[in-house]
């Protein structure tokens, strides 16, 4: 062979050899950008589900809270919204930096509390080093320092420090995502009296004068009318004067007062008297019913009962409480039938009687049936009211995904 064939030859190899060593090096280099990709859209996947986490811990979390207390944090002072971004739980560029294990937060306004410890003073560590941070702040439409139509935002952060560190941006350490919820605490049945008769006409039947409506510091009956109404003048004409006795409370005997004034300016209240209230209500009840013990119980047809019962028992057409049947927390009749307490039946909370035709877009309210005898007694107490509307779970209004150009 001669010398330029072999010449060729190595020349040949040579080139083959490199190819090779091109083509593994940009296999090479294409396999570590799809496992970096993957790497950096798990973890970004990852602080997504934290921060969704976040929210549905909020929601469980919101029943329970006293929103200017939460506004005000532990130390009972509003910082105001000074800074841009003040309703989140920290700002955007710094949590793409922070090592989430030990940051924290500058002050804790917004911040869940209960008994007066935080109960997520530096975020909720997950698993594979992830955090997510929350903050609740009053809606826009507000004082960001005071509440009156029960609606907050909640703010749920979610960090995940990234697997790989892109030479690019040496300074972005974690993959973050950042939702808003705008969540609404139920509280149209926050009672203002043991019993709260809401509708135009009643059909009252009282029976001897063992039986008790006591209100303590609150009147014992609170009358609501969508419209003009005979409501007063059918209650006071079923009672005979000895019985009227048996209506105390606040004022005089009997203690009654007209709560439609009240109803209507206050914001919490208002959907009472829309029928699309009604029917997302009656609709979405049976979701959260429970056992006839305690916690949300729904009779759609009535029934008897004798038994105890705690948390918000809800009923329609003919109920009957009878015996030593007891309810503490709220009892809600909502129509088609006849309320009756007979011999020692007890409510301590509070008892709301409505009639509802929802059909139209008009609310219609049909008459009131209320049948009360023996030593049965609806007793007044606000704090068992309080308690069982924590088992309402909030209403969400709205939900998005905030990214930096976005964030307020």
């Amino acid at each position: 062979m001669t010398l330029s064939a072999r010449g060729f030859n190595l020349l040949t190899a040579m080139m083959l050899v490199l190819l090779m060593i091109t083509f593994s090096l940009c296999l090479h280099l294409r396999i570590r950008t799809q496992w970096r990709l993957a790497a950096n859209v798990e973890s970004q996947l990852y602080s997504l589900v934290l921060a969704e986490n976040g929210i549905e811990f909020a929601r469980t979390l919101l029943p329970h809270l006293e929103l200017d207390s939460l506004f005000a944090g532990v130390d009972g002072t509003h910082s105001g919204g000074h800074s841009p971004e003040w309703r989140s739980p920290m700002p955007f560029a710094e949590s793409l930096r922070v090592d989430p294990s030990t940051w924290v937060p500058p002050d804790d306004d917004g911040l869940p509390s209960y008994q007066g410890q935080p109960l997520l003073p530096k975020g909720y560590p997950a698993e594979g080093r992830g955090h997510f941070f929350l903050k609740f702040s009053n809606n826009p439409e507000e004082d960001p320092e005071h509440d009156e139509d029960h609606i907050v935002l909640v703010r749920s952060l979610g960090i995940v420090p990234s697997q790989v560190q892109d030479p690019f941006f040496p300074t972005v350490k974690n993959s973050v995502a950042l939702l808003e919820a705008r969540l609404r605490q139920e509280r149209a049945f926050s009672l203002p009296s043991p019993l709260t008769l809401f509708g135009d006409s009643g059909a009252f039947q009282w029976e001897g004068e063992s039986f008790i409506v006591e209100g303590g510091q609150e009147f014992a009956i609170s009358l609501v009318s969508p419209s003009p109404s005979s409501l007063l003048q059918d209650l006071m004409g079923s009672l005979s004067l000895s019985q009227q006795q048996s209506i105390r409370g606040q004022g005089v005997t009997p203690s009654i007062r007209d709560a439609s004034p009240l109803y209507l300016t206050e914001q919490i209240y208002r959907g009472l008297f829309n029928s699309e209230f009604w029917n997302h209500f009656l609709t979405q009840l049976p979701k959260f019913t429970d056992q006839l013990m305690q916690g949300i119980a729904f009779l759609p047809d009535g029934g008897i009962l004798d038994s105890p019962f705690s948390g918000i028992l809800i009923a329609r057409k003919d109920l009957v409480l009878r015996d030593r049947a007891q309810i503490q927390g709220l009892l809600l009749h909502l129509g088609g039938g006849r309320l009756t307490l007979r011999d020692r039946a007890e409510v301590i909370g509070g008892v709301w009687m409505s009639n509802h035709d929802s059909t139209g877009d008009n609310l219609k309210t049909p008459q009131l049936s209320l049948h009360v005898s023996g030593s049965s007694a609806i007793r007044y107490d606000g704090a068992a009211i309080r308690k069982a509307l924590t088992l309402l779970p909030p209403t969400q209004l709205g939900w998005r995904v905030l990214f930096p150009e976005t964030v307020k």
